[in-house]
């Protein structure tokens, strides 16, 4: 909404809605990024069923004829949102598990600090 008031030239009549859950999200990368690294990889899985709380957004992805491949070396960021920092990382990496291409590549540590300081709290 904020994007189309801007491109509308009515941000002052723009209200911002904010969503008070957590949120974590793991970039899924190219294997060798940030050096050298390969495109036109068929990505798998972004067909598979995510929860409503699992958005994935494209960075360096293309369409090639009939499929979603690679094209960059940030592929894709996918995002979790959930009531706790422990929900949103599970569910995240649940998302995460069910795309790969060959020489894919990504961090299984996002949000382990945020994890045991709260958790710490409970």
């Amino acid at each position: 909404a904020l994007c189309d008031a801007a491109l509308d030239g009515a941000l002052a009549d723009a209200r911002a809605d904010w969503d008070p859950r957590c949120a974590i999200g793991v970039v899924l990368a190219a294997g060798g990024y940030p050096g050298t690294y390969s495109k036109g990889a068929p990505i798998h899985g972004l067909d598979a069923p995510q929860p409503d709380n699992i958005k994935v957004f494209h960075a360096g992805t293309a369409r090639s004829a009939d499929a979603v491949v690679t094209s960059g070396g940030r592929v894709l960021c996918v995002t979790a949102l959930a009531d706790t920092i422990a929900a949103a990382q599970r569910d995240c990496y649940r998302a995460v598990d069910k795309i790969h291409w060959e020489g894919m590549t990504l961090r299984r540590d996002i949000g382990w600090r945020a994890v045991a300081r709260y958790s710490q709290a409970d």
